[in-house]
């Protein structure tokens, strides 16, 4: 009976170091979970985002090759479509002529710019994209 004495404590001693172990385990696995969930989160901001700047450069350009002229500097609309209805639009948009021989003509460069939230949050995105569209000769 003294054997069973000196060996009563053991058990609890691994019986502690397995849980400490698996708790820490679990605890990595939610980490990388969080992680993965936030990655997914800012890729489908950022999707969201090109998709709203591309609706806004579409958007310009059927304008330009309809009025043969810029819009606005600085119109800004908000879009209605799914999933971007939370995107500002800014659209700015520069004429150049150009003189090719005897035909005159004039190429626009129209920038556009899709944000949502405030800078600095993690709900932030904005994307700029550009296009040059040439007017009728």
């Amino acid at each position: 009976m003294s054997g069973r004495a000196k060996q009563a404590g053991f058990t609890l001693i691994a019986a502690v170091f397995l849980v400490v172990v698996v708790a820490l385990i679990a605890g990595y696995a939610v980490s990388i979970g969080s992680a993965q969930q936030a990655d997914t989160s800012l890729s489908l901001l950022a999707r969201r985002a090109d998709f709203a700047a591309q609706s806004g450069l579409e958007w310009a350009i059927a304008r330009v090759i309809n009025t043969d002229a810029c819009t606005a500097n600085g119109t800004s609309f908000t879009p209605s479509g799914t999933g971007i209805s939370s995107f500002a639009i800014v659209v700015n948009c520069a004429s150049t002529v150009v003189t090719e021989g005897a035909a005159s003509y004039s190429v626009y460069t129209v920038t556009v710019i899709a944000t949502q939230g405030a800078e600095g949050r993690e709900d932030f995105a904005r994307r700029t994209v550009t296009a040059q569209i040439g007017g009728k000769p």
